[in-house]
């Protein structure tokens, strides 16, 4: 099937999770410089007065930032399946040491759109445990095993406004702004003029 030729090899999975952590490196690099983009657009429209367009603006904030926080989950995994890879190669059934990694990274993969890589993860992983367990992952059946955090990271709905106003008034704070909440609505009460560059949009990040 596929890369395996119809016939399982576990060595191809570790070869799989090899080249998955490298293009993880790049998107995580890409997608950090994004984040800090962002961030610096919603720290200038802040300064200007303008915390209604700041405030929309912080949606590719937390976007990109839940991009890197799910990135660096899925190395993770892709690291552990390398670890135990054994396991893969001696169990007929998904190890139970693993599930929470190879299930995760289906439904990650169903998530995703390039990414040749985990895309063939996931269908290695079908291949060995088959469509039904496959499908428990990306439909988020009970009991299936996909780390619960992993989720929302790659939820494609918009963010609410409470957390947009969090995100926001994080920033605010960071760049010595402080913003008062009313009724759904956000303003500047003061600012200081000191503009802080830096950013922690990898705050939730580890290993990188």
């Amino acid at each position: 099937m596929g890369f395996f030729g119809g016939k399982f090899k576990a060595s191809k999975v570790t070869t799989l999770a090899n080249l998955a952590i490298s293009r993880i490196s790049i998107l995580k690099k890409q997608h950090h410089v994004r984040c800090s983009v962002a961030r610096s657009d919603v720290t200038q429209l802040l300064h200007l007065g303008r915390q209604e367009d700041a405030l929309h603006r912080v949606e590719l904030v937390i976007k990109e930032q839940n991009t890197v926080d799910a990135l660096t989950m899925m190395e993770k995994y892709c690291h552990l399946l390398i670890e135990k890879r054994v396991l893969i190669k001696t169990k007929g059934e998904c190890p139970e040491e693993l599930a929470e990694a190879i299930s995760s990274l289906i439904y990650a993969a169903s998530r995703w759109g390039e990414f040749p890589e985990l895309h063939e993860l996931r269908e290695v992983f079908t291949s060995r445990y088959g469509n039904e367990f496959a499908a428990q992952c990306v439909e988020l059946r009970n009991n299936c095993s996909v780390q619960p955090k992993m989720i929302p990271k790659l939820s494609r709905r918009h963010t609410g406004s409470g957390k947009r106003r969090d995100m926001l008034n994080d920033i605010a704070a960071d760049c010595g702004i402080t913003l008062c909440v009313e009724d759904e609505t956000c303003h500047i009460s003061q600012s200081k003029p000191e503009v802080n560059s830096e950013n922690e949009c990898a705050k939730g990040e580890e290993g990188s």
